[in-house]
């Protein structure tokens, strides 16, 4: 080994502590690696020239370390833009609502089955992830799984560690599923590697037989090792709201029962009471098929209240004295009633809610109302409101002595867009696998579509970005290239290739998984993927293996590690929630990591051999 191989490997021990201790933010420990690699040639080389010790050894640090060039190109890397750019895509994705809108499709299919709901929404999240980054897919749907655990009245905990398992394996169906494939791609285009990119769908067949693999699994083992009991204990359910819904003509909810149409459980609320020409049904307010001239009561969250405004088949009754409705254009705001004088059991029709506050009545905060009608129903000072206001009143209403103001329901999805937001990215997918435009060109394309079609806003293009992984990628890089200068990688691969010469190439592969996983739980995904491509390459050529399978190998075990909430994003993310212990995961994905090792190996042996 050599002093420059020496050094470069110091560099990357004090940034596998760095990474692992978090001292430092992860961004901020990426510069500084960056700027060392680049600083240690420019400073070290007049040291070496002026110490004939160092000098008699012919040490090259400029050689062996990356130029300031070389050392920005991190920043300029077509991983680094088309991770940027497929972060963009995602919020575009992410703030048309198109994944509420899946999740909302899913629920007459999974009742109040926990095992039904796994085997609905885990592939449905993985192929997800194997289009829209997996971060991106796990972060939207985290929302809705626990939404849906607390109306089902399922562990939450059960469900959200494989969310963020099946994120994982679902971003490897495609090359634009997770940051990790992008980079591997972008590290082996050199001639001395593999000496092109690797395709979108390249390495798809191994893809869906992992995703395939998680799902027998669990079906198998992993879900008797789930946690059984919420350790962060029963979140407190989200208040709902007592609303009435009128129907207009030709509405899809009409002519049917709601026990026969589900319309209210895909709405997801609970139908409180059905009211006919005065008269009030409880016990078969489902049972009873609905017309024009019915109202139903309901109780729903502001979230599943929001969505009923903008559903045409329905009327969100507002002031019911006279059935006028939600206009969908306002801001639902939750109010707490505090005017002792005004709201001392007066019925909410004679307060004159628009008149006095331009604001509409839409909701109550109550498990079950005492009226037939919102309109009757007597307030009192304590109790909560959902009212919908005009943009241009919400300062008046602030000021407004009568009421407190708890928060406002900001809608973040724009329905109008989702489709077009989805089609966008579908463009993306479809041109770079089927055209030769590259992935990078494809993806800033489709960014620029996004903002032309207004599905991301300025904001969003700055917001939509977790700017500490793309400082992360532009400060790895310059590892890479570090360790293929200083000949610190083919140094590396020859001490591998001298244990392994005997070795069977498939117990190589798996070798180099368990190794790469093992890394993965120190470092990051990324920072794993930078230092062992290269020794990929170099063990291609000392045991004439091809470099394809190995770098394959590294993708899928970086990828796909599950051993501690800390080896990838998604699983910082569930952690993150309370309701797990670190060492959970290791118990449910240190098995699976086993079973991915030899299944992953053995066919990356078998296609590629």
């Amino acid at each position: 080994m050599t002093v420059e191989i020496g050094l470069v490997l110091l560099v990357i021990a004090a940034a596998l502590y760095l990474f692992a201790s978090q001292r430092l933010p992860l961004d901020v420990s990426a510069l500084l690696i960056m700027v060392t690699l680049m600083v240690i040639p420019l400073a070290g080389d007049p040291l070496v020239d002026a110490v004939p010790w160092l000098r008699d050894r012919d040490i090259d640090l400029a050689g062996a370390f990356p130029t300031v060039t070389e050392g920005l190109s991190g920043l300029s890397s077509p991983a680094t833009v088309t991770v940027l750019a497929m972060f963009i895509l995602s919020a575009g994705v992410q703030r048309s609502g198109l994944m509420h809108a899946l999740g909302r499709r899913l629920v007459p299919f999974v009742g109040s089955s926990e095992l039904r709901l796994f085997f609905v929404l885990m592939p449905v999240v993985g192929v997800v992830s194997g289009f829209v980054n997996n971060t991106a897919a796990v972060a939207v749907t985290i929302p809705f799984v626990l939404d849906m655990s607390r109306q089902l009245g399922l562990r939450a905990s059960r469900l959200l560690m494989p969310l963020s398992f099946f994120g994982m394996l679902g971003g490897m169906l495609t090359l634009v599923g997770t940051s990790t494939n992008i980079l591997a791609s972008t590290l082996v285009t050199g001639d001395d590697a593999l000496g092109r990119s690797i395709g979108m769908f390249e390495f798809a067949p191994v893809g869906a037989l992992v995703l395939l693999t998680g799902l027998v699994y669990f079906a198998l083992v992993g879900r008797f090792l789930l946690p059984s009991t919420d350790l962060g204990g029963e979140d407190e359910a989200e208040e709902e709201f007592v609303v009435e819904l009128g129907f207009p003509a030709g509405s899809g909810w009409l002519g049917a029962s709601l026990a026969e149409s589900g319309r209210a459980s895909d709405a997801g609320v609970t139908v409180t009471r059905l009211i006919r020409d005065g008269a009030s049904h409880r016990e078969d307010a489902e049972r009873l098929r609905l017309t024009e001239d019915d109202v139903v009561k309901v109780r729903g969250t502001t979230r599943q209240v929001a969505d009923l405004i903008k559903d045409e088949d329905v009327v969100v009754l507002t002031d019911t004295h006279r059935n006028t409705r939600a206009s969908g254009n306002g801001v639902l705001v939750r109010a707490l009633v505090r005017n002792r004088l005004l709201f001392t059991g007066r019925r909410a029709r004679t307060i004159g809610f628009w008149v006095r506050y331009r604001a509409r009545l839409v909701g109550i905060e109550a498990q079950q109302t005492v009226s037939a009608r919102l309109s009757e129903e007597r307030l009192n000072v304590g109790e909560i409101l959902l009212l919908e206001v005009a943009e241009e009143d919400m300062a008046a209403l602030r000021r407004h002595p009568d009421l407190v103001l708890l928060s406002e329901f900001e809608d973040e999805f724009d329905a109008r867009r989702m489709w077009l937001a989805g089609g966008i990215v579908l463009a993306v997918v479809g041109a770079a696998a089927l055209t030769p435009l590259p992935i990078v060109v494809t993806a800033l394309l489709g960014v620029i579509a996004m903002a032309v079609t207004e599905c991301v806003t300025k904001d969003d293009l700055y917001s939509g970005v977790p700017w500490e992984v793309i400082f992360l990628l532009a400060g790895v890089i310059p590892l890479g290239v570090a360790m293929t200068k200083s000949g610190g990688a083919e140094w590396l691969g020859g001490l591998l290739a001298g244990a392994a010469v005997d070795w069977h190439p498939l117990v190589v592969l798996m070798a180099l998984y368990a190794f790469t996983t093992v890394l993965t739980e120190v470092v990051s995904n990324n920072a794993s993927v930078v230092i062992l491509v290269p020794v990929a390459v170099s063990l291609s050529a000392e045991l004439g293996i091809g470099v394809l399978p190995l770098v394959l190998t590294v993708m899928f075990a970086a990828s796909t590690s599950f051993l501690s909430p800390v080896g990838y994003q998604t699983n910082a993310m569930v952690y993150g929630t309370g309701l797990y212990r670190f060492t959970d995961f290791a118990k449910v994905g240190g098995p699976l990591n086993l079973v991915l090792m030899a299944v992953t190996s053995t066919a990356i042996w078998a296609i590629w051999a």
